[in-house]
């Protein structure tokens, strides 16, 4: 049975102000392709399915494109909500989709959805968990004890009572560490502060394949059946070196799991630029489409920058300026070290002058050099 691992497809997302609606139907309509080629039984998508509670028309377009052409593919689809989305508005019709072969698991229930599936090697167990909050456990399971995320994810496996023999495979939209490290995080991620919001990724212990959705860098957390897809495109320029990839997951007998990245090519992929605005200018390949994000290097920032990168790269997205600093001692090392070795009242002065924009007088020196003598005797 062969499933494709996605997530946080954030429909809507712009990247720097700049529209994403074309690169975001360019990669579904890939998604589409991969599900397609390698005959999957599944799609999965873990959450984040709009970058907004009130989704623009474009992102329900997006969508609406994308489930039609899996239903029309004959492709059933299984998608969660994420902390982005406004799970009842993503839930509309999804007792109406089910007999297209859309299940949404966009609502919480109170407790693991399920879906029984079915190959040559027997059942299949596919649990989905949509973005949760301690407190909403709390209230479905009154009886627990739950104090943490880790807590509250926990007792819902526990409640839920999976059958371990079987194969089990889960989706979960959620911040999971494993031996208190955290994943490798990006800066188009909203996350709180330490680790408040983590689930250890313990609670996940006798699934053959975790789901992940949340992180935007594809990764592992602690053992490799863990998973996080990451996002099917860079939505901030520290996402640079992310290999953006689905998975796809494909389970044999109980113990026989299988994955492997499939790499998505992006419309505009982004990348990074560095150097002098001159030569960053002289070495741009004609007709760039890519997003660019440059660091210019200059000493002092070059008239008409942004104007003049546009002219070679029109989807710049990000312009920084990072002078280089030279190898040798700067003077303000230079500075430091003569200070260092300069008396008490130098030292003042110099702190004066910095202060006031005006050296000491004959007369202030005057007064201050005895004191300083005997500061330094």
């Amino acid at each position: 049975m062969k499933f494709l691992h996605l997530s946080d497809l954030h429909l809507g997302r712009r990247l720097c102000e700049v529209d994403l609606y074309e690169d975001q139907r360019h990669i579904l309509n890939q998604c589409l392709a991969m599900a397609t080629e390698h005959g999957v039984d599944g799609v999965l998508v873990a959450g984040d399915v709009y970058d907004r509670s009130v989704p623009t028309v474009g992102a329900v377009a997006l969508l609406d494109e994308f489930l039609t052409g899996l239903c029309r593919a004959k492709i059933p689809v299984y998608l969660i909500s994420g902390n982005h989305d406004s799970a009842d508005r993503l839930g509309f019709g999804s007792q109406l989709l089910v007999a297209g072969g859309v299940h949404l698991a966009a609502v919480f229930s109170g407790g693991l959805e399920h879906y029984l599936l079915e190959d040559a090697f027997g059942p299949v167990h596919l649990w989905a968990l949509p973005f949760i909050r301690p407190s909403q456990v709390r209230a479905a399971l009154p009886e627990e004890t739950i104090e943490s995320y880790t807590d509250a994810v926990a007792a819902l496996i526990r409640a839920a009572g999976p059958d371990f023999s079987a194969r089990n495979l889960i989706m979960a939209h959620q911040f999971v560490t494993s031996g208190g490290r955290s994943p490798e995080t990006c800066d188009s991620e909203t996350l709180n502060l330490g680790t408040l919001d983590n689930v250890d990724a313990a609670v996940f212990e006798g699934f053959d394949y975790v789901a992940l959705g949340h992180i935007h860098g594809p990764q592992q957390v602690g053992a490799e059946h863990i998973r996080y897809c990451g996002s099917p495109l860079a939505y901030s320029v520290s996402e640079v070196r992310h290999h953006k990839a689905a998975v796809l997951v494909e389970l044999g007998e109980k113990g026989d799991v299988r994955w492997q990245p499939l790499p998505f090519a992006p419309l505009r992929p982004l990348r990074r630029v560095q150097g002098p605005l001159e030569e960053l200018i002289d070495s741009a390949e004609p007709g760039c489409t890519d997003f660019v994000h440059a660091v210019l290097t200059d000493r002092q920032i070059p008239p008409n920058a942004a104007a003049r990168m546009r002219s070679v790269y029109p989807n710049l997205v990000k312009l920084e300026l990072a002078p280089q600093i030279p190898t040798g001692r700067s003077e303000a090392q230079l500075r430091a070290r003569q200070l260092q070795r300069a008396g008490l009242l130098d030292q003042f002065a110099d702190f004066y002058r910095t202060v006031h924009g005006q050296p000491l007088s004959e007369e202030e020196r005057a007064v201050l050099e005895p004191i300083c003598r005997e500061v330094e005797a």
